[in-house]
């Protein structure tokens, strides 16, 4: 189970947590993996109708999670944590500007809108034989 590392209120309403998937591996080293994480509530706001809302939650649900993982490995049991506040440290220096912006719920949501839409879209038929 993972640890939740920190939590960092953003000024759009979303919140990023940072989870500690790290493991040991081999003798003295570690797999360092954080899991950094965002909860999208899907909102009538994000769009043009309740209609479309309505869609888009029978394809996606309720939420959409903005996730990714980043990771080091072999990492000595002494810089583990040291290396956790770093791999934090560098998604706060270089994408937290993106996803607090007030623009990224809306356009996160319909980007996965899109990708669920296509999945389906892509997804093979089923076909049933054999029955008169």
């Amino acid at each position: 189970m993972a640890t939740i590392l920190r939590e960092v209120p953003l000024q759009n309403g979303l919140t990023v947590r940072f989870l500690d998937h790290t493991r040991h591996y081999f003798g003295d080293f570690h797999l360092v993996r954080l899991e950094i994480l965002c909860e999208i509530r899907l909102d009538v706001s994000h769009f043009q109708d309740f209609t479309a809302f309505e869609d888009a939650r029978r394809l996606l649900g309720d939420d959409v999670s903005y996730r990714r993982f980043v990771e080091q490995m072999g990492v000595p049991t002494s810089l583990a944590d040291d290396v956790k506040q770093q791999l934090m440290a560098h998604f706060m220096n270089h994408s937290l500007g993106y996803v607090s912006s007030s623009a990224f719920p809306i356009r996160f949501v319909q980007s996965e809108l899109e990708r669920a839409r296509s999945k389906r879209l892509k997804a093979p038929g089923f076909l049933v034989s054999g029955h008169d």
